[in-house]
């Protein structure tokens, strides 16, 4: 009875000592692998640094066109509205020039 509660305190034992050297080589890894992963994150930012130019000109490029698309469906259906405005305007000032509206009366 002895015994088995010795080795499987041998047992729990055993399993924290793997447990602390597979940390352990975790640790070192994540730690030799930290200054390339910091190179890789400058080389991104070096990159992005460079495409935000391009970014820029393809966002005024595109949004404009966008933007432009955009208002011209919003504005469309005001179409019969400002031709009837049109016409109303057309309508009163067509003959202006030629008469008033006190040779109309007489």
């Amino acid at each position: 009875m002895i015994t088995a509660l010795l080795v499987g305190a041998m047992f729990v034992v055993a399993l924290v000592v793997v447990g602390v050297v597979v940390a352990l080589a975790s640790v070192l890894g994540f730690v030799i692998s930290l200054p390339f992963r910091i190179l890789g994150w400058t080389l991104r930012l070096l990159g992005l640094l460079f495409a935000v130019p391009f970014l820029l000109l393809g966002a005024v490029l595109f949004g404009g066109g966008v933007l432009a698309a955009v208002l011209l469906g919003l504005l469309l259906p005001l179409a019969p509205v400002v031709g009837l405005a049109w016409l109303v305007w057309w309508l009163a000032t067509r003959n202006s020039s030629k008469r008033t509206h006190a040779s109309v009366v007489s």
